[in-house]
């Protein structure tokens, strides 16, 4: 049976609260197709999600989990249910497969031993209340959304021969596609560009200063090189920043845009194995069976 959970007075941006659901979704080993209102500013947002397990086999090929986000930023639903994979329940517009990130996010050591539905809930209520107050007006001139996050240490970053005790962490927005993360305290400032972030994912400690906690781990190109800086940020708004930083990751990379690699009512699903395959194949690649 679906759920809905209504949030107001929140100003969020409905559309990247979509894209950090389908990031999470995909992170989580799922296929994902989405599709939204038509209309500017989008009012609606419909991802469907199905496990990449199920592609080959023919027993709920067809299942997907089914999410709507749709309203206003200050006074919008969340509906979680289940549905038909490629079947767009709110059909105003085409449903288009969603291409892989180029960033690996790992989220795995914080929802460990929950069920799938609750992990999603938590997830996207988190990500609710990171991204409010982030309509940002076209009029602003900086055109830019930051985020501010308490850091309490970062280490491994060239320049840095020691833990920098104490400082902020500030994700960076750009309308002009120029994101970027920054590190300042009263030692210094790190900026890295989105650009240059290959990989981002959540690590613990294992021993010394602040053993088993949470931290942040980036892979970065830096000087020819690669580097892997670490953040310590509170284990209570981990997972959040960690989407930020796949969300600026994702766009510098036009991962965002509507450019879909391929439309779900082009293809059709193998009479026998149940594999997605062309919708005009005469035979199925996987298993070689005639199709209807």
């Amino acid at each position: 049976m679906a759920k809905t959970e209504r949030f107001t007075g929140l100003n969020v941006d409905l559309e990247r609260l979509a894209t950090r659901v389908q990031l999470y979704l995909q992170d989580n080993g799922f296929e994902v197709a989405y599709s939204k209102d038509p209309t500017e500013p989008a009012s609606w947002f419909f991802i469907q999600a199905r496990k990449v397990s199920a592609l080959r086999t023919v027993a709920g090929v067809r299942r997907s989990t089914d999410i709507i986000i749709k309203g206003r930023p200050n006074d919008f639903e969340v509906t979680i249910g289940t549905g038909e994979w490629g079947k767009n329940m709110l059909a105003s517009a085409p449903l288009f497969i969603v291409p892989l990130v180029g960033i690996t996010a790992t989220l795995v050591k914080v929802y460990t031993g929950k069920s799938f539905e609750s992990n999603l809930w938590k997830y996207i209520k988190d990500q609710i209340r990171f991204l409010s107050n982030s309509i940002v007006s076209v009029e602003s001139k900086e055109r830019t959304d930051k985020r501010v996050y308490d850091c309490d240490y970062v280490e491994g970053y060239p320049g840095f021969n020691e833990q920098i005790l104490g400082g902020k962490l500030i994700l960076e927005r750009s309308r002009d596609g120029k994101n970027r993360i920054v590190f300042t305290s009263n030692k210094g400032e790190i900026t890295i560009n989105a650009s240059d972030i290959e990989q981002a994912q959540i690590i613990a400690r294992r021993k010394g200063l602040h053993e088993h906690d949470l931290m942040i781990q980036l892979v970065v190109r830096h000087n020819k090189s690669t580097i892997k800086p670490v953040f310590n940020i509170s284990d209570d708004i981990i997972s959040g920043v960690l989407a930020g930083i796949n969300e600026l990751v994702s766009e510098d990379k036009a991962l965002r845009s509507v450019e879909h690699t391929s439309v779900i009512t082009d293809v059709k699903y193998c009479i026998k194995c149940g594999i997605q395959i062309p919708k005009n194949a005469r035979f199925c690649y996987q298993c070689g069976s005639p199709q209807e």
